[in-house]
């Protein structure tokens, strides 16, 4: 999914900025930005956030929340009555603190990445992991805005889109004419592609009859290989 920003300036026009004197705007852009993009986890390092996730699925009732719908946040009050003496608890905070964990759950089983090295390269064909970067900071010399990022193994998120979508993604920022040009081109050729092979349609199908089988509650509905 592309999200063109109507009136947007251009990635010349943005560089020219970064490299002036102008640190307002690169202020709020990398404000922007980082409400945006996410690369670390709310609720702290990835081997504490595993420990949660692991910790919630041994609880009953457990579904696995990949697999249902989100939850909707509480619906604001139609009193006119500041919040300090709202009579009703906090509803909307406690609804964002339940987002955040949720959405740190569904990064750590969606988007953290398993290493494929199995090639004769050795190296990741993802480029995990991804170089860490303690504070966003824009280069001097080029303009390049390098994005906080704290954790080498997930992708960068967006955190309402992985709250709503439920699966792996990868966002990013389209901050050059390289950029633009390179999805582009990986876009059209992702839309465009040949059919599948009879040996992939094949497996397909074998994943398919092999979900509903694990989805199924019957026992004797069962097919046995």
């Amino acid at each position: 999914m592309i999200i063109w920003i109507r009136n947007s300036l251009s990635p010349q026009q943005i560089r020219d900025r970064l490299l002036s004197d102008d640190s307002e705007f690169r202020i709020q852009l990398l404000k922007y930005l980082e409400s945006v993009h996410k690369g670390d986890y709310f609720s702290g390092a990835q081997d504490v956030v595993s420990a949660m996730h692991h910790e919630e699925s041994l609880h009953d009732g457990y579904r696995d929340f990949t697999e249902v719908l989100p939850e909707a946040p509480v619906r604001h009050c139609d009193d006119i009555v500041a919040c300090e003496h709202c009579v009703a608890g906090d509803t909307s905070e406690s609804w964002w603190s339940y987002f955040r964990r949720m959405v740190d759950m569904i990064v750590n089983k969606c988007n953290t990445h398993s290493c494929c090295l199995d090639n004769k390269w050795k190296r990741c064909k993802s480029r995990f992991p991804r170089k860490l970067e303690p504070e966003s900071s824009v280069d001097k010399e080029t303009g390049h805005i390098n994005l906080v990022k704290k954790e080498a193994w997930i992708n960068t998120f967006t955190p309402i889109i992985s709250y709503i979508f439920r699966c792996n993604t990868d966002i990013t920022s389209l901050r050059s004419g390289t950029a633009i040009k390179a999805v582009l081109v990986y876009v059209t050729d992702y839309i465009t592609k040949p059919g599948l092979k009879t040996h992939a349609i094949f497996d397909c199908i074998r994943s398919v009859f092999q979900r509903d089988r694990d989805c199924t509650q019957d026992p004797n509905r069962t097919r046995k290989d």
